[in-house]
């Protein structure tokens, strides 16, 4: 994993963007909380958050366009194992 320094101790600012979303929103927390359900260890249950946010992703934003593809540039910089780790 990734040093956890550059931004406000994490990776990153999407890193951490996505942390304090899954951790300020109560149906957001639940999707955290079911993470730890699926699959065995923490890149299983990455793996799992990954997908279902990459799913709500395309979802809203399925149509080519300039929004599209600046949140998937985002999307690809999480760390998904850190944001996990953080939360256990």
């Amino acid at each position: 994993m990734v040093a956890a320094t550059d931004y406000n101790g994490w990776s990153n600012r999407e890193t951490w963007l996505v942390s304090l979303w899954l951790n300020n929103d109560d149906s957001n927390h639940k999707l955290l909380e079911e993470a730890y359900s699926h699959g065995d260890g923490i890149y299983a249950h990455a793996d799992w958050l990954e997908k279902v946010l990459q799913e709500q992703l395309e979802d809203e934003v399925s149509e080519a366009s300039l929004w599209h593809d600046l949140l998937q540039t985002a999307f690809s910089k999480v760390y998904w194992v850190e944001v996990l780790d953080s939360n256990l």
